[in-house]
């Protein structure tokens, strides 16, 4: 080999030990200073995190962000370029969300130096915004007409929001800020952004019956959009559109009504030749767990436990209220209104319900089974309760009440200039 030659392979030989000893095997030392573990922040607010890195070489930059328990950052990040060997950086995350719940969330820190990454982290509490009423949404009763949804924002003001072809459904998402709107025949199914976000649907089928969609809710227990469709499908949504739950109907049932239990849902079902009516339970995964015929005209059906719903309905012209077994196939009777029909219920809370009857709005009181007048009012068309304002809606032919439901007193009307159907508060989350 000439010389010139082994020169020139030696010189490439300790270039390569070179560079080999210059490679960066060691990540940024990263620690959070600021703020400290556990610190407790009230949403709206600004959290403001200060980051303390180093490195052997130089760090690039450093990420901040703040992921919730599913590790899906909840706030915009903060990236900040260093470029140096060591520095203390901060910046202000802005945390305002009026859906994010309380709870332990993670400050993530992530410093580079090009070739490796050195994370910290810090966990914080998150207090949730308090609940506040954005806009009640009043819908007519379901028709295969043309049906106009009307907005009443929080300072009394109606407007329309949206006309539909037609109309067999409605629910407000407050975790998403939609409302879901379905149509009877050939409407589609609507996810409407009420603030922003997006709008999906999902169309009817090739047949033009009524009824394409049905049993419409927004449970208020896991925040999930459930409904059914005419080919007896059961579905399930969450406000952005991911599927969540399928599962069929009983062979010649439709779907009416949808409360979920736990990790099961039950489902109120009648029979479209005869209308024989069962209770049907589902498992996550669809199957069946469970049945128990039922009988009666259901106007509302609520969750008492994983294994119990409540069932307001009427029989022989009188108001019933039934505590509805699944797992024991039981149905025992727990209060009859002897003075006529229920008309509308809404819940209160665990253990109170508003009941419109004929003419009066009472109080039932599950845990003694027991009723008390809260006000003569008749013509009452629907109810809903808002607990963010503590306020008892009713409607009452085209007008819409506001009642105190410890007093039963009318704090508010207003004239909507159609006869309502149902209410639907939608609060911030």
């Amino acid at each position: 080999m000439r010389p010139k030659h082994l020169f020139l392979l030696l010189f490439l030989v300790l270039l390569a030990l070179g560079c080999k000893k210059d490679k960066d095997g060691t990540a940024p030392s990263v620690r959070i200073i600021s703020p400290t573990e556990g610190e407790t922040l009230s949403i709206p607010d600004t959290l403001l995190v200060r980051v303390e890195v180093s490195d052997d070489h130089i760090v690039e930059s450093v990420t901040i962000d703040l992921l919730n328990a599913d590790g899906i950052s909840v706030v915009t990040s903060a990236l900040v370029s260093v470029q140096g060997p060591s520095a203390t950086v901060e910046r202000e995350l802005i945390v305002n969300s009026e859906q994010l719940l309380s709870g332990t969330y993670t400050v993530v820190a992530r410093a580079t130096d090009g070739h490796n990454d050195g994370r910290a982290f810090r966990s914080i509490q998150l207090l949730e915004a308090p609940w506040r009423l954005r806009s009640i949404f009043v819908a007519p009763p379901f028709s295969t007409s043309t049906s106009t949804i009307l907005r009443v924002d929080s300072v009394g003001a109606v407007s329309s929001f949206i006309t539909l072809q037609d109309f067999n459904g409605i629910a407000a998402d407050g975790r998403s800020q939609h409302l879901m709107v379905a149509g009877s025949q050939f409407a589609p199914f609507q996810a409407i952004p009420t603030n922003g976000g997006n709008a999906w649907q999902i169309n009817v089928s090739q047949n033009d019956a009524p009824e394409q969609f049905a049993a419409i809710t927004v449970d208020p227990f896991d925040g999930i959009t459930y409904f059914s469709t005419r080919e007896g499908m059961i579905r399930s949504f969450t406000g952005t559109g991911s599927s969540r739950f399928n599962a069929q109907c009983y062979l010649g049932h439709r779907c009416e009504a949808v409360v979920v239990l736990g990790d099961r849902i039950a489902t109120w079902q009648r029979a479209i030749v005869g209308g024989a009516q069962v209770l049907v339970a589902y498992g996550p995964a669809g199957t069946v767990l469970a049945s128990l015929p039922v009988e009666h005209e259901r106007i509302g059906l609520f969750r008492i436990n994983e294994t119990s719903v409540m069932l307001f309905c009427n029989e022989a012209g009188a108001g019933l209220i039934e505590r509805l077994n699944i797992d024991a196939a039981g149905t025992p009777d727990q209060y009859t209104f002897p003075e006529g029909p229920i008309v509308a219920v809404a819940r209160l809370d665990a253990d109170r319900f508003a009941v419109a009857l004929p003419e009066q709005l009472v109080i039932y009181r599950s845990s003694t089974q027991t009723t008390f007048a809260l006000a003569d009012l008749s013509g009452i068309s629907a109810l809903a309760f808002d607990p963010a304002t503590g306020s008892l809606f009713a409607a009452q032919g085209s007008t819409l009440l506001t009642l105190d439901p410890s007093s039963g007193q009318t704090v508010g009307n207003i004239t909507v200039g159609m006869d309502i159907g149902s209410i639907h508060p939608l609060r911030n989350r």
